[in-house]
C-alpha cells in the first residue's frame, strides 16, 4: 500500500511540469508569430527607404566583384627613343602663316674683280696664299717670280727672281727661297690688282704674264728694292759670286 502511495503521488508532479513546458513553448511560438508580423508591417510601412538601400548596397556589391575580377596590367615604361617620339609627335604645332609673303633676301655675292681686258686681269684680286706642293696648284707660290691663282700660271712681267731648282750656285737658292717667301708674304697681306704691260715681252715659260701691284706700286719693284729680284728688261746678270 505504501508503494502505490508514493507512485501516485509523484505522477501529478510530471504531469504538472509537461504542461507547464508546452505551455511556454506555444507562448514563444506565438511571440515570433507576432514578431515576424510587426516587421512585416514595419517592412511594408518603410518599403521606399528599404528599396533605396537595398539598391545602394547592390551596386557596392557589384564595384566589389568587378574590382577583383579585373586587375590593372602592370605599368611598362617606354624606352627613351619612344618617350621622344612620344613627346614631338604631341608637341604644339606651331600655325601656319597665312597671306604673309616673305621678302626674299639677297644672297651675299664675293667682290668680282673689275676686268678690263684679257683674262685675270683687273682690281681687287684676293686669296690666301701657301707653297706649291703643299696645296697643289691653285693659290700657291712657285718662285720668287711666278704663282698659280684660279688655276691658272701667272709669272711677274716686270721681273725675273732666282731659281731655286736649276740654281747655278747655293747663294742663288738660298736667295731664292727668300725671294719665294718674300712673294708670298705680299700677296697675303691684301687685295692687289694684275695689269698688262703696254708692250708685253715675250715668255719663254707657259703662263699669263701680268704685272701685281697694290695702291699703284709694283709688289716686283718691291722685291727689287730688297735685292730679291731684278728687272726683266734689264741685262740679266748671275746670281753667283
Amino acid at each position: 500500500m505504501s508503494s502505490r502511495t508514493a507512485s501516485s503521488r509523484r505522477s501529478p508532479a510530471k504531469r504538472r511540469k509537461s504542461t507547464r513546458s508546452s505551455s511556454s513553448q506555444g507562448m514563444r511560438t506565438w511571440l515570433v508569430a507576432l514578431a515576424v508580423v510587426a516587421g512585416g508591417i514595419a517592412l511594408y510601412d518603410n518599403r521606399e527607404a528599404v528599396l533605396k538601400e537595398m539598391a545602394t548596397l547592390l551596386a557596392t556589391d557589384r564595384k566589389v566583384v568587378a574590382g577583383s575580377e579585373t586587375k590593372p596590367e602592370p605599368r611598362r615604361e617606354k624606352p627613351a627613343n619612344e618617350r621622344t617620339a612620344v613627346s614631338v609627335a604631341k608637341g604644339p604645332v606651331p600655325p601656319t602663316e597665312v597671306g604673309v609673303v616673305k621678302a626674299a633676301v639677297p644672297a651675299v655675292r664675293p667682290a668680282v674683280p673689275t676686268v678690263s681686258s684679257g683674262p685675270l686681269t683687273g682690281e681687287n684680286f684676293q686669296a690666301k696664299f701657301y707653297f706649291c706642293g703643299t696645296s697643289g696648284l691653285d693659290n700657291c707660290v712657285v718662285s720668287g717670280d711666278t704663282f698659280w691663282y684660279r688655276k691658272t700660271r701667272i709669272v711677274l712681267a716686270d721681273i725675273a727672281a732666282p731659281r731655286t731648282d736649276e740654281a747655278a750656285c747655293q747663294q742663288e737658292r738660298d736667295r731664292g727661297f727668300a725671294a719665294k717667301v718674300r712673294l708670298r708674304d705680299l700677296l697675303n697681306s691684301g687685295r692687289f690688282d694684275l695689269e698688262t704691260l703696254k708692250a708685253e715681252t715675250a715668255n719663254a715659260t707657259p703662263g699669263v704674264l701680268r704685272v701685281a701691284t697694290r695702291n699703284g706700286r709694283s709688289l716686283g719693284s718691291l722685291l727689287v728694292s730688297e735685292g730679291l729680284a731684278k728687272p726683266r728688261m734689264a741685262r740679266q746678270q748671275t746670281w753667283c759670286p
